[in-house]
């Protein structure tokens, strides 16, 4: 399976909902609801060679589409940096297991900043009995008491800020504010994570200057994507439901977007 997605902001936003309409039979209404979020967005997830034909049409209509494989790459596939070293022709990352992936200045392809949530909601079902002067009355004194029930919803979210970053050979790493030893920013280390990798980011970006630089993960990678499949799980038991949400899934599909659009010349 292939997902297709957009990832420039339509010009002539009704001419492209008519032209998605036609080429993937949706509705005029539902076509301008893909079309809707800030790209890169999902318009469908199809057989590789009914997604490719669909980018063929879509371009032809003027829209900057492609098609990625619906297995994107995942923090498996790229190097999760334990610890960052910089040199003055490039940086270093090293993985937790020891892993080294060396990247030049030059060589970097893009920046990408983002952040992926999890979030557990809980729905908890609680009976309760009270005395009840109108069942004692109604009963004769055979009931005295009244059950009561009630919903407590409760939920936690946890949120991740992570920096990608592609090298145009394809290689990848990706630099986590819960995985990343900071020493490496020097006296300019912060107290907080979210400091950290916002400054770290800067620097990247000062030192790549040939690298393209996005922040839109940082608003996109928290929400769940449509077409996705594992990105929710339900338990119920006797009294209690509980729904987790892991946005991983979403930040990986739509950091591959990026990166193919920029290899395919649709980006920046």
């Amino acid at each position: 399976m292939k997902l297709v997605a957009i990832v420039r902001t339509p010009t002539r936003p009704d001419e492209a909902a008519r032209a998605v309409a036609d080429v993937t039979g949706l509705t005029l209404a539902e076509a301008r609801m893909r079309l809707a979020p800030e790209p890169p967005a999902l318009l469908a997830r199809l057989e590789p060679d009914e997604a490719d034909a669909l980018v063929v049409s879509l371009r032809k209509a003027g829209l900057a589409a492609l098609a990625v494989d619906i297995r994107v790459p995942t923090d498996k596939d790229r190097t999760v940096a334990r610890s960052l070293s910089f040199e003055s022709t490039g940086m270093t990352f090293t993985s937790r297991s020891g892993h080294a992936l060396q990247v030049l200045w030059p060589d970097v392809l893009a920046i990408l900043r983002g952040l992926r949530a999890s979030r557990s909601d809980v729905e908890r079902t609680e009976k309760s009995k009270s005395f009840s002067v109108g069942a004692a009355v109604a009963t004769g004194g055979l009931k005295m008491t009244r059950t009561a029930t009630r919903t407590v919803r409760s939920s936690e979210e946890v949120t991740e800020q992570v920096i990608l970053v592609y090298a145009r050979d394809g290689r990848a790493a990706m630099l986590s504010e819960y995985e990343l030893d900071f020493s490496c920013l020097g006296p300019r280390m912060q107290p907080s994570s979210t400091g950290n990798i916002v400054d770290l980011a800067r620097r990247l970006r000062d030192e790549a200057k040939g690298a393209f630089y996005d922040e839109r993960l940082l608003r996109l990678g928290r929400r769940p994507l449509p077409l996705l499949a594992g990105g929710e799980s339900r338990v119920q038991a006797a009294t209690i439901t509980m729904t987790r949400t892991d946005t991983s899934a979403s930040l990986d599909v739509l950091a591959e977007v990026m990166r193919q659009a920029l290899a395919d010349g649709l980006l920046p």
